[in-house]
């Protein structure tokens, strides 16, 4: 590569560093700043993450691995991130520690980013073609999902600068390595594959370029070398043994309990399927998110046999530079990394179902592994063509380089999208979208109204429940549970420790098979509509009388409710509002007015359950105040409240009115296949100049759109609002379309023409 003055080089990567910490500053500065309470849980925290979450807080308060307040001791964790967010509790109260631990997790991935680089310095490898690398990561929402993640990856960007560290002066940097070596397991367990692949390439390395005189022989070799050159790879066994014998001896398993559960999932599925069959499972587990893209197991390939015909090539060469030594340092790295992704996979396909294994921050090592291997195969092939062509050919060498470099900023400054996580973050924060963590969550202040004291909850979804509810939660999947729990399970037996527990209710987001069968009594109901489908429960211990589950749910939360209007009761919780009604029509919606920094105004159809409940959730505007009043309306009536005296401007499949400036479509009745065909609107105006300037080219504007961007569906009533631009208009061309071989087919279209140009 290029050689700079190094005063220069020292400025360029002390501002490189500067920018990588500076540019997760910004991104976790914009993520607090624009996401609440509710973003967290809906879009970037998951539920097991709130195990972890309760665990640390009960640490904090000095009661040891619980996650249930100290009912049991639960090792379903990796203990290093649970250590690393325990202090976040002595600070700050339970909401606001959330935040702190996710600015955390994006500055432990910054500073991932930032030792792979000094590591690549190290190592005399081009650290600027790292450049993208950061916003690449801050785009893959499972290394922040307040999982142990950016705690991994952090852990892996230490073993690349340890091994440099360690190939520069191994005398110095043998200790280090070993702590790092030792660690490892301990923030995912499979990391051993890593740490022992890592820390034997080095031995082996270490040990051949060595000189050996010639009347000395191999084994007499062996035994005069230093104790401390094995120090590292003694180091990577012996921190699993620890980890094994620790678990053994405080919690009676040698592994995390929720691994053991998870196992015994698959084991349980593979019974009930007739047998365990390898290559239907291995079918199913490519079909992981991780794995959509086949570019990445095939980048793992290429690499992973790149480094492999490098250490072959190595060792047959045996003579080597200093910076060949450092070169294959960072190489073993990589290597590592693709050696823990492969041994994660496979145990995978042999032991994981994979509705036990879908999950991306299993495979952090394959994030990683794709944002380098670009970088690493240019550097080495300029290694190679600079070897074999000899000094005389630097010339050629620096005019690769020079391509290579010229490539990459091409790419960097038209293809790379380092806005791409601050984009996200914009239009996720305003985002409606719910999902069960949000409704687990809806059904907490539920449960903390309803139960009396000294209620103990059983829950098998159990860590948002178990985070924000008063009372104690115990999980009964047994991911955080003992595993005197566990056995119990295996044996069928669980059922004896709901006593021993204390256990007074269940509540849950839904039935999951067996768990549920154990139940005498399935009680009172409610939903929260996500997509219609989730159900969140309570209900009592044994109880096997019937009872009305409305009015069960009635009695017991109507003091409760913060809002009173028309019979239906208001719950609101932070930016999360939800309504209740002890009946209604399923043609009838909730109309939600509420006012903030302005007026504003939502409306959510009801969701009936299969008992009789109504309910309807939105979430609020982040400026929103409470709502202060909620009343029921038809879709006739609102369509009226809508569209006043206007007449549709043009009758097709659907009516389509053109109110102030905004488009309403409108079908009654309708049916799913009338929505799933895309909707066009083009707008032709009375000046060119007006339209965006992509658009001038072709004379007018298209405003192409989904029914889920712009409509709502109420029973068998449809509505799409398509707000308009702003600048004169004088016809507008709408129909839906469906794409065929060859183009598009048009449904139904037709042209409103504006007597008077708007």
């Amino acid at each position: 590569m290029f050689t700079l003055p190094a005063p220069l080089r020292h400025a360029l990567f002390a501002l490189f560093i500067g920018g990588i910490l500076a540019y997760g500053a910004a991104f976790a500065g914009y993520l607090l700043v624009n996401f609440d309470l509710v973003n967290l849980l809906r879009d970037v925290n998951g539920d097991d993450s709130f195990y972890y979450f309760q665990i640390a807080y009960h640490l904090s308060e000095g009661r040891f691995s619980t996650f249930d307040g100290g009912i049991s001791r639960t090792n379903g964790y990796h203990p290093i991130w649970l250590l690393l967010i325990t202090p976040f509790y002595w600070m700050f109260d339970k909401e606001t520690a959330l935040f702190a631990i996710k600015a955390l997790e994006i500055m432990l991935i910054a500073g991932a980013v930032a030792l792979i680089a000094v590591a690549a310095r190290l190592a005399r490898l081009p650290w600027y073609l790292l450049f993208a690398l950061l916003p690449i990561l801050y785009q893959q929402r499972n290394l922040f999902v307040g999982l142990e993640a950016a705690a991994a990856l952090f852990m892996l960007g230490l073993l690349f600068l340890a091994l440099l560290l360690y190939a520069r002066n191994p005398e110095r940097w043998t200790w280090p390595l070993a702590v790092v070596a030792f660690a490892l397991p301990w923030v995912r367990l499979e990391y051993i594959a890593i740490s022992l692949t890592a820390t034997a390439a080095l031995l082996l390395m270490e040990w051949l370029r060595r000189e050996r005189p010639a009347d000395v022989s191999w084994r007499a070799a062996l035994i005069s070398t230093p104790a401390r050159t094995f120090a590292p790879i003694i180091s990577a066994i012996a921190g699993i043994l620890a980890y094994f014998a620790y678990n053994k001896l405080v919690f009676g398993g040698i592994v995390p309990v929720s691994g053991a559960s998870k196992r015994w999932w698959s084991q349980t599925r593979w019974e009930n399927a007739d047998g365990y069959r390898l290559t239907q499972n291995f079918q199913e587990i490519r079909q992981i998110e991780v794995f959509h893209n086949e570019t990445l197991l095939t980048a793992l390939a290429i690499c992973a046999g790149f480094l492999l015909l490098l250490l072959v090539w190595w060792l047959g060469r045996r003579s080597r530079s200093r910076e060949e030594w450092l070169l294959l340092a960072f190489l073993v790295g990589g290597f590592s990394l693709a050696v823990g992704h492969i041994a994660k996979f496979a145990q995978t396909v042999l032991q994981v179902d994979r509705y036990a294994g879908d999950y991306g921050w299993y495979f952090v090592p394959a994030y990683l592994m794709l944002a380098l291997v670009v970088p690493l195969i240019c550097y080495v092939a300029i290694h190679f063509l600079r070897r074999f062509l000899g000094p005389r050919s630097a010339l050629a060498a620096n005019g690769v380089s020079g391509v290579i470099l010229v490539v990459g900023a091409v790419w960097l400054f038209t293809g790379a999208d380092f806005t791409g996580p601050f984009r996200w973050v914009e239009w996720k924060s305003q985002s409606t979208e719910r999902n069960w963590d949000v409704t687990s969550y809806m059904g907490t202040p539920v449960v903390n109204a309803a139960l009396p004291e000294g209620s103990v909850i059983g829950s098998y979804d159990a860590g948002v429940i178990g985070y924000f509810s008063r009372f104690p939660v115990v999980n009964l999947d047994g991911l955080v549970n003992s595993y005197a729990y566990f056995h119990a399970r295996k044996r069928g037996t669980e059922t004896e420790f709901y006593p021993r527990y204390g256990i007074t209710h269940f509540a849950n987001l839904r039935g999951v098979g067996h768990q549920e069968d154990a139940i005498l009594y399935k009680g009172p109901s409610f939903f929260h509509p996500v997509n219609g489908e989730i159900q969140f429960r309570i209900w009592p211990v044994g109880a096997t009388e019937v009872v009305d589950p409305v009015a069960w749910f009635w009695e017991r939360m109507e003091p409760h409710f913060d809002y009173q209007a028309d019979g239906v009761g208001l719950l609101v919780d932070g930016r999360l509002a939800q309504a209740f009604a002890p009946d209604c029509r399923p043609e009838e919606f909730i109309l939600w007015e509420w006012s903030g920094a302005g007026a504003a105004t939502d409306r959510q159809a009801w969701t009936q359950t299969q008992t009789g409940l109504c309910v309807a959730v939105t979430v609020l505007p982040h400026d929103a105040a409470p709502p202060v009043q909620g009343k029921a309306m038809t879709a006739s009536d609102y369509l009226a409240d809508l569209v006043g005296d206007h007449q549709p401007a043009l009758s097709a499949d659907f009516d389509v009115y053109l109110v102030e400036n905004q488009l309403i479509y409108v079908k009654e009745p309708c049916a799913p296949a009338d929505l799933d065909p895309r909707f066009f609107a083009h707008l032709e105006p009375v000046e060119v100049k007006d339209l965006p300037e992509p658009r001038q080219q072709y004379g007018f504007d298209s405003l192409d759109f989904t029914f889920d961007q712009y409509g709502n569906r109420f029973g068998d009533f449809c509505l799409v609002a398509l707000p308009l631009p702003e600048y004169a208009i004088t016809s507008i061309y709408v129909g839906q379309y469906v794409l065929v071989e060859g183009g598009f087919e048009h449904l139904w279209e037709g042209e409103i023409r504006l007597s008077e140009s708007r």
